[in-house]
């Protein structure tokens, strides 16, 4: 692989990084309150490490789209087919 060829793709991540780390921490964010809602019961500390984990691996998820979009990707094919 060329560097000029290296060069475009990281280009591509640096310009579509912040989009996408905004997606998917605003989608962890509304999945730790969906389930803070269904767990209505926990303590309040237990609701904000739940608020936290699930936002957490939202920015992480954001932060790695290129890996981790499609590997999540195989793993719903996986599990649809197989479980």
């Amino acid at each position: 692989m060329s560097l000029l060829r290296f060069q475009k793709y990281k280009d591509l991540y640096i310009t579509t990084r912040p989009l996408m780390t905004a997606y998917s921490t605003i989608v962890g964010i509304e999945a730790g309150i969906t389930v803070n809602q269904l767990n209505s019961q926990d303590k309040s500390i237990d609701r904000y490490s739940t608020m936290i984990g699930y936002t957490s691996i939202g920015i992480v998820t954001g932060l790695m789209y290129p890996i981790s979009y499609p590997l999540f990707g195989c793993y719903i094919l996986y599990k649809k087919k197989y479980l």
